[in-house]
């Protein structure tokens, strides 16, 4: 759909522009719910890591990213789906969404220190005039560089407009917040929470629902300095502190997390 929107663009207008001129009338609040869950986190990291997750889930092939080089944040995106005569439409695009992010959270005034984009186009200072930085063409991903030590500003936080969602922003996360398969980690935390429900995560239902053996998982584990009992308590504690967080009363907690008895749930989370 997005390269036949991309063609379909440029020849229905006659200019290989169109694209920029396009996108520099758009608004991220046309996102709606979307909009304000990417920006209900408390700085800037959080709301770039929800959008890395929640692009990817809402938009096929799309992965993006954050890369620490020394003193500068690299924010990428890359996307298989996008045919090679799209991709510089396609990453301006993407270029001029993360620029509109920034904004929200460093000021009107900001200008990324570089843009990275592939493909390339006849104008290039058009370019450089509108997102007022250095471009370099002919990359294999679409790059925004800005000072790593920005990633954690929180000062100009957005306001959220007070609407009614279908859902919380918690369980927008909840749904939206799932592990890619080469995340291992991550894809054990989840298994491990998810097998709470059944009780207390054990060694052998989690080896089985990770499709390994109690012998593969230890040494998976052992090779990342890591045992089975550590993971637990640390997936266990996390959860206990949300719903701690959300009032949720300790008998109700200590009977979710697969505890049979206040005790043994102290004596876990301690």
């Amino acid at each position: 759909m997005l390269n036949q929107f991309y063609e379909n663009i440029e020849l229905v207008t006659g200019d290989s522009d169109a694209v920029l001129n396009l996108v520099s009338q758009m608004s991220i609040d046309r996102l709606g719910s979307m909009s304000r869950w990417f920006f209900s986190g408390h700085d800037l990291a959080s709301t770039i890591r929800r959008i890395n997750v929640g692009i990817t889930c809402i938009q096929s092939g799309a992965f993006l990213s954050g890369e620490v080089a020394g003193p500068i944040v690299k924010w990428t995106y890359y996307n298989n789906s996008i045919s090679a005569a799209a991709k510089a439409d396609d990453g301006v695009r993407v270029v001029n969404f993360m620029c509109n992010v920034l904004k929200r959270y460093l000021g009107d005034e900001f200008v990324p220190d570089r843009v990275c984009l592939p493909g390339t186009k006849v104008n290039r200072d058009k370019y450089e005039s509108y997102f007022g930085c250095p471009i370099e063409w002919g990359h294999n991903q679409t790059e925004v560089w800005l000072p790593n030590k920005l990633r954690l500003q929180g000062n100009n936080i957005p306001s959220l407009a007070a609407e009614k969602l279908s859902m919380s922003f918690a369980d927008l996360n909840h749904y939206l917040n799932m592990p890619d398969s080469q995340e291992h980690m991550k894809v054990l935390y989840e298994v491990v929470n998810y097998s709470r429900h059944f009780g207390i995560p054990t060694l052998a239902k989690v080896s089985e629902l990770l499709g390994l053996s109690e012998q593969q998982l230890q040494r998976r584990l052992q090779a990342s300095g890591l045992n089975f009992t550590s993971i637990v308590g640390f997936v266990l504690s996390g959860e206990a502190v949300k719903q701690i967080v959300l009032g949720t009363p300790m008998e109700e907690i200590t009977a979710s997390l697969g505890y049979t008895n206040m005790t043994s749930f102290s004596r876990m989370f301690k």
